[in-house]
This record gives structure tokens, sequence and C-alpha cells, in this order.
């Protein structure tokens, strides 16, 4: 009886442990993606604040492609950084550096003067505070959602995944009903409206809000991974921990073959999202007849299906397996691209109409990371798991974030309404390559430290640990 009831208490605190690390790392991809979505959704209406209409179109569209495209070109610098700092000092304490640094980055975009006061430095300022932000928005994956799966039971990894991946959608909803709310009684227009002059810094403020508040809560209820105590004591014991360096053995040991390759899946996954979730909701405007509202409300409606759908994805990925659910979102990427043509055609026209097709092109074209989180961790072994999640994450990044460019370039050839179709068969090829050459990962021993996830091969479960089952 004494020992059932021992292993009762052990199986209950391992629960809560999970509940909280997979809530804290929903809570901080949702203000991930919060600050990614901050200058396309809250600062577009106001956009003339840092940039009057006076300046050369050209110089324009320069400009408010790098303040999209600063934090995520920073984010693979961030990642290094709090990679490196997460397999070392642990995956807690670099989350809640991380998140911090990122809220007060946001706090001060908040408190930027405009174009009136500073003239172009203003616009230069937003994006070097952007970049900053990027950093350390970086290192908010790198230490959260590693330590969330190491808290999961095998068996939950998948839906885990997908719950994190929930705040991705919700935090498009979010912004995007603030930013609704906060024009309803703070008109935009010209540099002196008011949405232009302090209402789109509501939005920033509540994001620097949110990002201490995180730290605050993570720091007091998320605890370590025991899996990364356990290797680090005994790396501490044996002075191993003195000569290993997680960014040099994932880029010149081994591991770079995986990193390669989660490079390749994850160029896809971010090629496929920005034209199915970024660059949309211009093409709605355009095409749809729809008003401003009514464009925004239809992105709400269809990204509540997506938070639905998420957990469902990661669940359907821990059923069939990773490489053949990333292989057949590729193939959904190819089946959104007659969706988007039917689309930019503007064929497509009524309220309901267009929430139908913006679900399923956001459902299509965005299912990957509802199984990112699962298997960019079972990807790489633990002591360089945070460093390998964050690099392979964040640095494939970089070439999609250029997307602007790419369909100015496209655009010369194509109807520019019809340049993003390239950037999703793109992505999808992508896909479809990264998840086909990945070793299936979802039975992966995450408390294993062996180098056994070698290019094509990864640990599994040994025969004398049992799986953990629902």
């Amino acid at each position: 009886m004494s020992t059932l009831s021992s292993e009762r208490v052990v199986y209950q605190k391992a629960s809560k442990e999970e509940r909280r690390s997979v809530f804290g790392a929903s809570l901080g991809f949702f203000i991930d993606m919060f600050d990614i979505y901050l200058p396309v959704i809250a600062l577009a209406p106001a956009i003339a604040f840092f940039m009057p209409d006076s300046m050369d179109p050209g110089v324009k569209a320069i400009l408010a492609g790098l303040i999209f495209a600063a934090t995520l070109i920073a984010r693979p610098i961030g990642s290094i950084i709090f990679g490196w700092l997460g397999d070392r000092i642990g995956r807690k304490k670099a989350t809640v550096i991380a998140v911090a640094g990122a809220g007060v980055g946001t706090g001060l975009i908040a408190l930027l003067p405009g174009y009136e006061q500073l003239g172009i430095f203003a616009v230069i300022l937003l994006i070097i505070l952007r970049f900053i932000d990027g950093v350390f928005l970086g290192g908010e994956y790198t230490g959260a959602v590693p330590l969330a799966m190491e808290h999961s039971a095998r068996a939950h990894r998948g839906r885990n995944a997908g719950l994190i991946a929930f705040g991705f959608p919700a935090s498009y909803v979010v912004i995007s009903l603030l930013t609704l709310l906060v024009l309803q009684f703070a008109p935009a227009g010209d540099p002196s409206s008011a949405y232009s002059q302090w209402g789109w810094r509501i939005a920033f403020g509540f994001g620097a809000v949110i990002s201490i508040g995180f730290a605050i809560y993570y720091s007091k209820t998320v605890h370590e991974s025991p899996e990364w105590q356990k290797t680090a004591a005994i790396a501490v014991a044996s002075g191993a921990r003195k000569r290993v360096n997680p960014i040099k053995e994932l880029l010149t040991g081994k591991h770079r073959v995986a990193l390669l390759q989660a490079f390749i899946l994850m160029t896809g996954v971010w090629f496929s999202s920005n034209a199915a979730i970024v660059i949309l909701p211009t093409t709605i405007s355009a095409t749809s007849g729809l008003t401003a509202v009514d464009t925004s409300l239809a992105l709400v409606l269809a990204f509540l299906l997506v938070c639905v759908a998420y957990p469902l994805f990661g669940m359907l990925s821990q059923r069939i397996g990773r490489r053949a659910f990333f292989a057949w979102c590729g193939v959904g990427s190819i089946v959104t691209i007659p969706l988007y043509i039917l689309f930019a055609s503007g064929a497509i026209t009524g309220f309901w109409a267009v929430t139908a097709v913006i679900a399923a092109i956001a459902l299509l074209g965005v299912p990957a990371f509802g199984a990112i989180g699962a298997y960019m961790s079972e990807r790489f072994p633990i002591s360089i798991r945070a460093t390998g999640y964050g690099v392979g994450y964040s640095l494939a990044l970089i070439i999609p974030s250029f997307y602007a460019f790419y369909i100015a370039g496209l655009s010369a050839i194509m109807p520019m309404q019809y340049a993003p179709t390239v950037l999703l068969g793109i992505g999808a090829v992508l896909l479809i390559i990264g998840g086909l050459w990945s070793p299936e990962t979802r039975n992966v021993d995450l408390g294993t430290d062996a180098d056994d996830v070698v290019g094509g091969s990864a640990p599994t479960t040994s025969p004398a640990v049992p799986a953990q089952v629902g």
C-alpha cells in the first residue's frame, strides 16, 4: 500500500509539473508571436507617425519591411546566446532572462517619439529596438519549450506541442481584437490622429506588461527539468561540463547533419506560414471588397478555429509519426496554392465565404507548428537541446523573413497578388524534403544524453525503460 501511494504521489507531482511547464511555454509562445504581429497589425494604422506620406514610396516599403524583418533576423543571435545559457545554466533561468529583456524592449518602443520630433531617426530607432527585442525573444522558445517537453510524458508530447502552439493563433486573435477596440475610441488617420499619436502604444504597452508578468510567474511556478539537472550534475562531477561547448557541438560535431535537416524543414515552415498568414491580410483587403473591420473579424474567426486545431495536429503527429506528419503538411501547402489563386483573383466575396477560405488556407498552410515543439526537442540530445532547438528554429527565419523583397521581384514576371503562391510552393517542397529526410523521433527518450541523434538515426526508448502512456 505504501509503495502504491508513493508512486501515485510521484505521478501526480509529475503531472502537475507537466501542466505548469506546458502552460508556461504556451504563454511564452503567445508573447513571442504577439511581438511578431505588433508591427503587422497594431502599428500598421499608425505607420504615418514614423514614415509620412511625403516619403519616397520605395524607401517607405524598404523601411516597413525592415521593421518586420529586424526582429526575425535578430532571433538566431538570441537563440545562440540563450540556447547556450539554457544548456549551461538551465532552461528556466534562460527563459526568464529572455522574456524579461523582451518586455523592457517592447516597453521602450511604446515610448518612442515620431517623425515630427526626430525625422528619419525615429524609424531607425524603431528598427534598432525591434532588433534588440528579437535577440531576447530568440531565447524564449529555446528554454521554455524543451523544458516543457522534458517534463512531458512521452505519449503526451504531440498533444502538448499543439497546446504550446496554441499561443501562435491566440496572439493573432488578441492583438487583432485589441487593435480593433482601440480604433473605436482612437481613430487612425494622419500623423496627428489619436491612434497615430498614442493609440498604437496601448498594444505595445500591453506586450511589455504581459512579458514582465510572465517572467515573474514563470520564475515562481515552473521548476527546472530534472533530466537537465541530472545531466548537469553528472557533467560537473566528471569535469566534462567545462569542456562541452553546445554551439561547437551543434555546428561542427556529428549533430550538424541534424541541424541542416531541421533548418530545411523549418525554412519550409516559415515560407508557408508567411504566405498563409503574414501576407494574407493585404490580399484580403485588396481583392475581397470587405471593409477593414470585416477583414479583421474574418481573420479573428479563422484563427480561433486554428487555435482549436493545433492540439489536434499535435496529437495526429503522435499517432502517425513526425516524418509522415511533416510530409503531409507539405502536401497541404500545395493544396493551399489553388485556394490562394482563387482568393487573389477576387472570386471570393462575402464575409462568410472569405472567412471560410481564410480558415482553409490557415489550416492547410501552417499545421506544422502543431508538432514543432515536440519534434525540435526530440531531434537533439539533452546537452545541446536548447541550442539545437533555438538555432534550428530561428536560423530558418532569416531567408523567409525577406518575403516582401521576393514578392517585389516576382511581380516583374507575374501579377503581384499571385506571387505568394510561389512562396507556398517553396515551403511545400522544403517541408516534404525536411520531413522525409528526418528520422522518426516520437519515441525518443528525452532523458538520454548519449550521442545517438546522428544524421538519420535517433535514440529510442530503452527496453529497460517502458514508455510512458497517457
